[in-house]
């Protein structure tokens, strides 16, 4: 079968879901081709939590639109908590899946679930249509706009956009859980579970990271492990668990599927080193894994602009749609340790990082866009994709009105119409 939409996203993370409901408001009948049965991806699937990069220095908000529209309604229900004064977000990851899927439907989205993307068409430079598979089968869309939103550029990949170069060393994959049974009440976990900055707190358990690390040294049994990090889920008594590091590159099969069987036991492993080691976690217990394997770097496209960490620190950008503000975090797959800098300003991300020359009706969104491997390490967290995602889902609907290549946006007006929904596009 074959199917004919305005804007079709593939991939509903963070950056697809928002990219959706972007083109669906902007008058594109659209559609969302999500290979799990859930919207939300990393952070609803994968148990990523905080939401990072709404705040800049704990003062400045750098991130609107659908996102801040998304926290507000998560926060109504008791289901998020903006993590003042650093402004990380917590939430209920369940409430995650639900929320971004009212948010799709009400704006008129159709949804493909449990689909993959199996290829594309390419036609004139233009792609045509895309193939997926499902439990129906093989199956056609076509579109006049595709979104690229799948973490990895698949689509892009597909479609033979240049790629940057491989990088000798790609960052860490991480299997996050859920744990129960932890005592939350004392100095050990409880100020380390809300991530706001307060008394200068960092967002890693130091005495944990000690421990480990400190057990390792004496020839202990001690998985390679990031952090740790341990987040609020603000509903139940279970806690989301950043622990276990998984060396390899995640866009080949073999590589990501030893990573996953490593963490998946290295989990069960870790775990059993805190309850012989803390009181709090005497009676702890993994309740449930990561769908899939979390990604923090992969394929990265070669856009109309490659944006550099010089450019980000220089901040400003007056063709910005949208700023990245974590910090520089390059975690090391040899040991655990990672690279941390505070970013000074604020980073403008021009729109050129989304579009392709020579591919005129694509944009990628998410931590595949054009930018350098230092820039990725602050650009990759969910708040940042999620402003891209919206920015490229407007660009989409200004294809659809005036039949420009996607390349040939007018980035004024596209600033304009962001800053008009609530977008952030100047600081």
């Amino acid at each position: 079968m074959s199917h004919q939409y305005d804007t079709i996203v593939c991939g509903g993370g963070p950056s697809g879901w928002v990219a959706a409901v972007a083109s669906a408001r902007s008058g594109c009948r659209t559609a969302l081709i999500e290979r799990f049965s859930f919207l939300g991806g990393a952070a609803s699937g994968g148990y990523v939590v905080p939401i990072s990069g709404c705040f800049h220095n704990s003062a400045t908000r750098v991130v609107g639109g659908i996102a801040w529209e998304f926290i507000s309604r998560m926060e109504a229900l008791g289901a998020a908590k903006v993590e003042y004064p650093r402004g990380h977000v917590s939430f209920d990851p369940e409430y995650y899946k639900l929320v971004a899927q009212r948010m799709v439907l009400e704006a008129g989205v159709t949804l493909y679930t449990n689909a993959t993307v199996t290829g594309c068409t390419v036609e004139d430079g233009n792609i045509a249509r895309v193939q997926i598979f499902s439990k129906n089968g093989a199956e056609e869309l076509s579109a006049a706009t595709f979104i690229d939103c799948t973490g990895d550029g698949d689509l892009c990949h597909m479609a033979g956009v240049p790629m940057q170069a491989d990088d000798d060393e790609v960052q860490p994959m991480s299997m996050c859980f859920l744990l129960e049974g932890v005592d939350l009440t004392t100095d050990l976990v409880r100020p380390y579970i809300h991530h706001n900055g307060v008394d200068a707190k960092r967002s890693a358990n130091p005495v944990i990271h000690q421990y480990l690390a400190d057990l390792a040294a004496r020839g202990e049994d001690v998985p390679q492990f990031g952090g740790p990090w341990f987040n609020t889920v603000l509903h139940g008594s279970c806690v989301a668990v950043n622990i276990t590091r998984g060396v390899g590159n995640a866009i080949r099969r073999e590589e990501l599927t030893a990573a996953e069987i490593k963490m998946r036991e290295d989990a069960f492993r870790l775990v059993e080193l805190l309850r012989k080691g803390f009181a709090e976690f005497a009676h702890c217990a993994i309740v449930s894994s990561a769908v899939t394997a979390g990604v923090r770097e992969t394929r990265r496209i070669v856009g109309q602009h490659t944006l550099t960490w010089q450019e980000v620190l220089a901040g400003g950008a007056q063709d910005a749609v949208a700023f990245c503000s974590h910090p520089l975090d390059i975690h090391k797959n040899n040991d655990n340790q990672q690279k941390f800098a505070e970013l000074p300003v604020p980073g403008g991300i021009p729109y050129g990082v989304m579009a392709i020359p020579g591919y005129p009706n694509l944009l990628a969104a998410g931590r595949c866009v054009s930018c350098d491997r230092s820039v990725l390490a602050t650009l990759r967290v969910q708040a940042t994709v999620m402003a891209l995602g919206e920015a490229a889902g407007v660009a989409s609907g200004m294809r659809r009105e005036s039949g420009c290549a996607l390349t040939d946006v007018d980035v004024n007006e596209l600033r304009a119409r962001l800053r008009d929904r609530g977008g952030i596009v100047e600081v």
